[in-house]
């Protein structure tokens, strides 16, 4: 009887790329250093939100194609992420063309908790989980993506996570294999609970993989949970060995993607793309010091609501979270140029106005605070505000948030009693489409009536705003200064 003690396998996990390009053909280049000839017992899992980002998007789809060439044998499975879903159903239909294409050169794409809302069965051109014969072993692979979009406009759900994965409970006893990996495009609260269901209903997990976390997480190595850095930052590179009484799992390296020469057969389409889109451009010196947090109020969401408010003549500004993707820190002596700024915000998102009133403004901020106190490290919901903002928040019954005062200008718009001080004034607020639509559970801003902001007959994009504001800086602000940004109390 063969002696299966020796049989290992190299497992590379990387996620959140956000058309990271050059960052992701560096780890590319990395794990191609690494991996055995031909990518031979291989395994390279990528936990999702490939798309939405700088770069253009065919870069990263290409990548995996000239990945797979250089690594024939190895196998590739790549989570759905929620922001891969885009926003319109251009993007949509693309990352259906997407699967598409990397199924035909053997990438296979998972989500096993996307529905087709009529039929409740996974639509086809996804698939929910995926077995693979690596080393002689069985491996199944599944993964989860977190539910915060509206999909009902393409006949789709993403349902509960936990739920989803105790559905396969059966097809797992019954295929029984060698090692289960999932892969949980969601937060690590969400890793931790689908670990906890797996002991619960005796389903052995060998890996968790995460994805969706902006902010480094510390890995739980007893449960085996893991998440790289978002943006391509850097890939782990895992052993995993087959015993007789299961696997073992070691964390052998993380490859770090600034370490890792870009490879040839990546450089020439990245350089291409550089010069056309005038990444390297300088702009202007570092000057202010723009930190970033993603479900409080923080100087650079203050920054951009601000240059929003101004552009529109509006009364305030708000901006959904999820547009700003890193902080612009100042560095001594740095020059920033168009790459650092992309990061900042690199979607053609228009600014809008709306009119609201007092209590429609409390309606739109209970909405944002709804998450405050059960999601500190990920609610979506959050809007970053204009500095002439202040809100009193406070924890309900039911554990949410709930607004208990709006300042404007230091003025309250409520009294004590929670009633408007003057019904009758309205509030011209500037505004990002997304929320504009009722996206994130926005409803009350559906209805209302907007106006997309235009000059020169050309649409005012909040990212044209920053560019413009970050070039007046240096004229503006001593070096290393803070900005001033929206309050919150919290009761």
């Amino acid at each position: 009887m063969e002696m299966n003690t020796n049989k290992k396998i190299d497992i590379f996990a990387l996620t959140d790329c956000h058309q990271e390009a050059r960052k992701l053909c560096g780890l590319f280049s990395g794990i191609i250093k690494r991996a055995p000839q031909n990518g031979k017992n291989t395994l390279i899992c990528d936990c999702g939100d490939l798309f939405k980002g700088i770069y253009d998007r065919e870069l990263c789809l290409k990548s995996y194609m000239a990945l797979r060439q250089q690594l024939p044998e190895a196998k590739i499975v790549i989570a759905v992420g929620n922001n891969d879903f885009g926003f319109n159903s251009e993007q949509f239909k693309f990352l259906q063309q997407a699967a598409s294409r990397f199924n035909k050169a053997n990438i296979h794409v998972l989500c096993a908790n996307l529905f087709d809302a009529e039929t409740e069965t996974w639509p086809k051109w996804v698939d929910p989980y995926i077995l693979l014969e690596i080393n002689g072993k069985k491996v199944m692979i599944t993964a989860f993506c977190v539910n915060y979009i509206n999909l009902r406009k393409y006949n789709l759900s993403l349902n509960n996570i936990t739920e989803s994965f105790l559905q396969l409970k059966e097809v797992i006893h019954h295929i029984n294999p060698d090692a289960f990996i999932i892969l949980n495009h969601a937060l690590r609260t969400s890793s931790a609970e689908l670990w906890q269901a797996a002991q619960e209903n005796n389903i052995k997990v060998d890996l968790i993989i995460g994805g969706h976390e902006h902010s480094p997480v510390e890995p739980n190595v007893e449960r085996r949970i893991y998440y790289p850095l978002a943006f391509s930052r850097n890939a782990l590179h895992f052993e995993m060995q087959f015993l007789p009484c299961g696997t073992s799992l070691e964390c052998k390296e993380i490859i770090d993607s600034k370490e890792e020469p870009v490879a040839e057969q990546f450089e020439a389409p990245l350089a291409l793309f550089e010069r056309q889109a005038g990444l390297n451009i300088p702009v202007a010196p570092s000057t202010l010091d723009l930190a970033r947090r993603y479900s409080d109020f923080c100087p650079l969401g203050s920054f951009v609501a601000d240059q929003m408010r101004a552009a529109a003549k509006a009364d305030i500004a708000m901006l959904s979270t999820g547009y700003l993707t890193h902080a612009l820190c100042y560095e001594k002596d740095k020059i920033l140029t168009m790459y650092n700024l992309e990061r900042v915000l690199s979607a053609e998102t228009p600014v809008q106005t709306v009119t609201v009133s007092a209590l429609q403004l409390k309606s739109v901020f209970n909405n944002a605070v709804r998450n405050r106190y059960t999601q500190q490290y990920g609610n979506t919901r959050f809007l970053q505000c204009s500095q002439n903002i202040a809100l009193v928040c406070a924890r309900n019954k039911d554990n949410n948030g709930e607004i208990k005062q709006i300042f404007i200008n230091n003025e309250p718009l409520f009294d004590d009693e929670g009633k408007p001080l003057h019904p009758q004034d309205e509030y011209i607020c500037a505004i990002d489409p997304f929320i504009g639509f009722g996206e994130l559970g926005f409803d009350t801003l559906r209805p209302l009536d907007k106006e997309t902001l235009m000059k020169n007959n050309q649409l005012v994009r909040i990212k044209d705003l920053i560019y413009k504001a970050v070039k007046e800086a240096a004229n503006k602000y001593p070096a290393g200064s803070s900005y001033p940004y929206a309050k919150m109390t919290d009761l």
